[in-house]
């Protein structure tokens, strides 16, 4: 089947997409290969995308130098439909699976348009667990990427993301590109992984940056004795790094948390966080 044809009846899929997953078609072939040319898929490569649904994206990934794509998605529906799209093709592996609970650890390229209700849960696995990604390429509600880039829209995941990664190449994809027209317009971009994301303390840095930022309105002070229940050991740590007390979590750098997490493990703090 051609591009042109392929997208038309991309088209005709507009009144099976689930809501509650938050599914919307992209129907632009120009912005589906311009998204998919931003991974510069190598032969040897291992790619994955997530959530292919019908296969906007699927069709340049099953054109690529790679050898070895694989397409996921959690709805049946959309399995039946890439399995008859691109069954036939020898590099190309179709399972249902969920990403939450799939082992990433040997794929090159990631690709997906992510579903807006659980975007922040497929970056943090992707960012904790894609020790051997080179380059990622997600699409996601425009307000979520505005939201990942302004500094002072301070998380756990901003501060995870921009420690294992950098950040770029962004572009605006208007609403009208997808099926049924969400309500709002959608950004892609790109992340490429730094030596950082192979840290073998990240997930306990993220879970120790996520205790921290529970009560992220309250002081330093208050968060760390909250996660360790020893406000004297508190106060003797933050003095000990030459911290303000008063300073509230989101004014602390990555650093300061790499820092307070080594402290911890120093001082058999480590089980108050895992």
């Amino acid at each position: 089947m051609n591009e042109k044809e392929f997208f038309e009846k991309i088209k005709s899929y507009k009144f099976v997409a689930n809501k509650s997953l938050g599914q919307n078609f992209l129907v632009s072939p120009q912005e589906a290969s311009d998204i998919v040319s931003l991974l510069d898929i190598k032969e040897n490569d291992k790619v994955l995308e997530i959530g292919a649904g019908v296969g906007a994206l699927s069709y340049y990934l099953a054109q690529s130098s790679s050898n070895d794509v694989t397409l996921i998605d959690v709805d049946e529906r959309m399995i039946n439909v890439l399995n008859e799209e691109f069954g036939n093709n020898k590099k190309v592996s179709i399972k249902r699976q969920n990403i939450l609970k799939m082992k990433i650890e040997g794929f090159t390229k990631i690709i997906g348009n992510l579903p807006y209700y659980i975007t922040s849960g497929i970056l943090e696995h992707i960012l904790l667990n894609a020790v051997n990604t080179r380059k990622i390429v997600f699409m996601t509600q425009k307000e979520v990427y505005q939201k990942l880039t302004d500094k002072k829209e301070v998380s756990p995941l901003t501060l995870l993301l921009n420690y294992v990664c950098k950040i770029g190449n962004a572009k605006t994809v208007n609403r009208n590109s997808f099926v049924p027209v969400p309500h709002v317009d959608s950004s892609y971009f790109c992340l490429t992984p730094n030596e950082n994301i192979e840290n073998k303390d990240n997930k306990a840095l993220f879970k120790l940056i996520s205790k921290i930022f529970i009560h992220k309105r309250k002081t330093i002070l208050n968060c760390l004795t909250s996660t360790i229940n020893d406000k004297d050991i508190a106060l003797a740590i933050l003095k000990e790094m030459n911290i303000d007390e008063r300073l509230r979590p989101e004014q602390l750098d990555i650093n300061f948390y790499i820092n307070l997490l080594n402290m911890l493990k120093s001082k058999d703090f480590i089980s108050k966080i895992l």
